[in-house]
């Protein structure tokens, strides 16, 4: 039986040379065979809508989708933040994975890209899981700081990627209040 062919993300192809896999032929292969057929319609959707905005350098790749929503199931995150949102796709990815009563606070100084993002949260079903809070992160860490009741089983994302490019000094504040957390 013949695999149909899929359609492969240029953005997603475009970053084979930037991680561990140095071969695009590799990563084409693995994103063929296990990442798209595997990943949700409405994260399709989401990455496909996000890879034609301004700045879609900003989107994870595919390939990070699975390893993110391994990774909080195997720690039974149920409260998580993310420092920087874009239009949503890893914060998508995030409320998927958590349990029904997970929340994630989605923190970005823009939430107009996020707007972008929205309806297809509440496709999935789990806008209720996110709190987006627009502003800054280190205000917003520093209250959370205070509750350390909220900060117990906490699973905090900031995207590197988009620290550099775009906040540099203030992303690297954020994750050392993330790991003192």
């Amino acid at each position: 039986m013949e695999i149909p062919p899929v359609k492969l993300s240029v953005f997603d192809i475009g970053k084979a040379d930037a991680g561990l896999l140095q071969s695009k032929q590799l990563y084409q292969y693995i994103l063929e065979t296990n990442v798209y057929p595997n990943e949700a319609e409405v994260l399709k959707e989401l990455r496909e809508i996000t890879a034609s905005q301004p700045l879609c350098l900003m989107l994870s790749a595919a390939v990070e989708g699975p390893i993110m929503s391994l990774l909080l199931k195997l720690v039974n995150a149920k409260k998580t933040i993310e420092i920087g949102v874009y239009t949503g796709y890893s914060l998508l990815v995030t409320a998927l994975a958590l349990p029904k009563d997970g929340k994630v606070i989605a923190i970005d100084p823009d939430r107009s890209m996020f707007e972008i993002g929205l309806p297809f949260f509440k496709k999935a079903g789990v806008e209720h899981k996110v709190e987006f809070i627009e502003s800054i992160a280190l205000p917003v860490l520093d209250k959370l700081l205070e509750d350390l009741s909220y900060i117990r089983q906490l699973f905090c994302k900031a995207d590197a990627f988009k620290c550099h490019l775009v906040f540099e000094e203030q992303y690297l504040h954020n994750a050392d209040r993330c790991l003192k957390s």
